[in-house]
């Protein structure tokens, strides 16, 4: 490795690192630094200069053990780089900022219908909010703008190829926000709301293997192996909502039959009861529960889940499913049904027992991954990073 690419290498270590440690609330030291990441204590020590130098990293007030110097925490810098996250849902629109450390600098969310009617203005109020973000954030250096959205995206230029739950197709999403005064000169991309919404995941579950699924107003996931993200060869690896668990069956908004989002979505599940459209998704189980038997509701999604679960596991050879969005609160419900379904149609249980899980919980995990995704320019090159963030230095 020459020594330039093996200085980012060891650059990007360090500062991922100290993201890590710090996001488990146990800053490293220099000596901690070195012990980690298994580099020599004056590599960790020149390399680390570079980084508080050049704002990517901060000291911390020393602490205390014992006898000898005391331990100087590290941590990524605050205040010095934003990275912004944008999500366009069926419903809002919303827009993040955050720094390296994590912290939020401002927040914007607008709520509104989003269609193939209202595209462009959707999109417009997407550039707005960011011009809004940056204002707040104090017009810092922005790192990167991800955009999640419900459905599929050309890795080319990222157009949206088709997002049902929109009604979206072929919109060119990046190259009309790019045209935005308030995105002039930025790097911004579009990815699915699902991978995104499971880096937080990854960041509560390191260097494991998983299925995630997440109930929204469609059935989206991800395939996550030994904490990395399954891309697949057109990036749309993890979409179970089109997994078909009946051929034939109900029409999905894909235009397909027999999809599992055409049984458990949000909008499926409303449709079906004939529910009003103003029922918030947290509030879907309880409000079909009025209208039906609880259990025969539960029993419903558990069962429609089991055999894409069941199905993907048979695939994968995984043992681990993590569920997200409204299906985390009732994940505790749906288990006994799903592990039934599961042990029905599933090999993986001849080698023991299947985890289902539920995530973390978080009420917007599509957009705090949208904001995570846009840090990652850095902590994959800070080296690239501190000589233009280097006027912070002091």
């Amino acid at each position: 490795m020459q020594s330039t690419h093996l200085r980012e290498h060891n650059l990007s270590i360090i500062l991922s690192t100290l993201a890590t440690a710090a996001s488990t609330a146990s800053p490293l030291s220099r000596a901690g630094l070195a012990k980690h990441t298994r580099l020599t204590k004056p590599t960790v020590s020149k390399l680390v200069e570079e980084l508080v130098g050049a704002g990517l990293a901060e000291e911390g007030t020393p602490i205390s053990a014992g006898a000898g110097r005391p331990m100087v925490p590290l941590t990524p810098a605050r205040g010095t780089l934003l990275a912004i996250g944008l999500e366009i849902a069926a419903d809002h629109v919303a827009c993040l900022g955050i720094d390296l450390a994590g912290e939020v600098l401002s927040h914007r969310i607008e709520y509104r219908k989003v269609t193939a009617t209202s595209a462009e203005e959707s999109i417009d109020l997407a550039a707005e909010l960011v011009g809004k973000v940056r204002a707040d954030a104090g017009d810092l250096p922005v790192v990167e703008v991800v955009v999640a959205v419900p459905g599929r995206i050309a890795p080319d230029d990222g157009r949206v190829l088709s997002a049902p739950n929109l009604d979206w197709t072929e919109v060119p999403l990046v190259g009309r926000l790019i045209a935005h005064p308030e995105l002039a000169g930025l790097s911004v991309r579009a990815q699915n709301d699902n991978r995104l919404s499971v880096l937080t995941e990854i960041d509560h579950r390191p260097d494991e293997s998983f299925i995630y699924l997440r109930g929204s107003t469609g059935i989206g996931g991800a395939v996550v192996l030994d904490g990395a993200l399954m891309t697949g060869a057109h990036g749309w690896a993890g979409e179970f909502g089109h997994t078909v668990i009946e051929p034939g069956g109900a029409t999905c908004r894909c235009g397909r039959q027999g999809c599992l989002e055409a049984y458990v979505s949000y909008h499926a599940l409303r449709e079906r009861a004939g529910l009003s459209d103003d029922i918030l998704i947290e509030d879907l189980v309880d409000a079909l529960a009025l209208t039906r038997d609880r259990a025969e509701v539960i029993g419903m999604i558990g069962r429609s889940l089991g055999l894409a679960i069941a199905n993907a596991l048979n695939v994968l050879d995984l043992t681990t499913v993590v569920l997200s969005g409204y299906l985390a609160p009732i994940a505790d419900e749906l288990e006994p049904v799903i592990r039934e379904t599961v042990e029905r149609h599933a090999l993986a249980v001849e080698a023991g027992p299947v985890l289902i899980a539920r995530s973390d919980g978080q009420l917007d995990p599509a957009l705090q991954g949208a904001a995570r995704a846009a840090l990652q320019p850095v902590f994959s090159a800070p080296g690239a990073w501190i000589t233009r963030a280097h006027p912070f230095a002091g």
